[in-house]
């Protein structure tokens, strides 16, 4: 029987009590994104976000003292929290106030569950500190962080080749150029953002588009709650002869309904999926569409989206887990994860192309894959 999520915590940093917090630092960025990010709900310029720094020693006993800090097993670990109240997380400010008086609290504290215990109103913040503390205990256990959770977790194989989507943005005149060149560059899934025209131009763009790609390329399409249900089935019985190519549809209703959800997945093919429409606290008992959507930042981290992924697996509902636009030091902590899951889905973490800068070298991709 799968631990709950709390026994996960703690089977990972209650075991390792020997590590010392020594060292926390926050320090915040900003960074312009290449082009702006439009969907049909918002238009995003800029991402910024805040690093936690935090840097750990071994405490060792030897016979001349007792608890006695070893300075030479050192280990240092940032972690990313990137905040997006549209997706769910707290604001920018609270996640400041929050880190500032956290970072104080966790100085020479050793690890443990206990460190995130006050954090689940704050899950961006969560993501960034747990992401830390699991760097620090995958050095000190000489693995990375997908190891970590595998050995620790999951008992099964990491996988060293996560598939990633690549996200264009808003479908337009310049989307068939954009598709022809992530063909070129190896990509197999592609993503784009419906919503911002009507959904009769839109319908006759992703035909042109379906009929002139390739027949191995598939597209993911993601409307941002635009339509009406109306709308949303008259789309899907348009898209009929293009369902092999389609490799799903992220939130097309407007309005959340249950019934509706579940009305237009039974009458179709392709995987509609939730994102921002279930929370993390939500059951997944009644859940009425084939996919779901996970972001880690949203989650609140590694951990807790770990084990959604599970829950989803139990019940046959797929899990695609997706990036927040963070910069290199969260796209490393969500790859690790994608790696331990090794559910063969096309994850949405291909994101850092969109950045004017990433902080840190950020997950090479070759052909649409990510090796990790």
């Amino acid at each position: 029987m799968n631990k709950p999520i709390k026994q996960l915590n703690d089977s990972l940093l209650d075991l390792h009590p020997d590590l010392i917090i020594q060292h926390c630092a926050i320090t915040p960025y900003k960074i312009k994104l290449k082009k702006p990010l439009h969907t049909a709900s918002s238009s995003l310029y800029f991402r910024e976000g805040l690093l936690i720094k935090l840097t750990a020693n071994v405490l060792s006993t030897n016979t001349l003292t007792t608890n006695s800090i070893s300075t030479s097993s050192a280990y240092s670990a940032i972690g990313e929290c990137a905040p997006m109240i549209e997706i769910g997380t707290e604001s920018l400010l609270q996640a400041q106030q929050f880190l500032e008086k956290k970072s104080a609290s966790i100085t020479g504290q050793h690890l443990s569950a206990e460190l995130l215990s006050d954090m689940d109103k704050f899950p961006a913040c969560r993501f960034a500190l747990e992401s830390a503390l699991l760097s620090l205990i995958a050095q000190h256990s000489h693995k990375n962080i997908a190891g970590l959770l595998n050995s620790e977790l999951l008992n099964s194989e990491v996988t060293p080749k996560i598939k990633v989507n690549t996200m264009l943005g808003a479908l337009n005149s310049d989307t068939l150029v954009q598709v022809k060149q992530a063909e070129t560059n190896g990509f197999n899934c592609i993503k784009i953002k419906l919503g911002l025209n009507s959904i009769e131009t839109e319908a006759q763009q992703l035909k042109d588009l379906l009929e002139t790609i390739l027949p191995s390329t598939l597209m993911r399409l993601d409307a941002n709650k635009s339509w009406t249900l109306e709308q949303s089935e008259w789309l899907l019985n348009f898209l009929k002869p293009y369902e092999r190519q389609i490799d799903g549809i992220e939130e097309p209703l407007k309005v959340f309904d249950n019934t509706a959800y579940q009305y237009l997945q039974s009458n179709t093919a392709i995987a509609l999926a939730l994102d921002e429409s279930f929370s993390s606290s939500d059951s997944l008992n009644t859940y009425p569409v084939k996919r779901l959507i996970l972001k880690p930042m949203a989650q609140g981290g590694l951990l807790n989206t770990l084990e959604r992924v599970r829950q989803a697996q139990q019940l046959n509902i797929e899990t695609i887990v997706t990036s927040s636009i963070e910069s290199g030091y969260g796209l490393w902590a969500i790859s690790y994860l994608c790696a331990a899951i090794n559910n063969q889905q096309y994850h949405g973490i291909a994101t850092a192309s969109w950045l004017e800068e990433t902080l840190i070298k950020p997950p090479e991709i070759t052909h649409g894959i990510i090796t990790i």
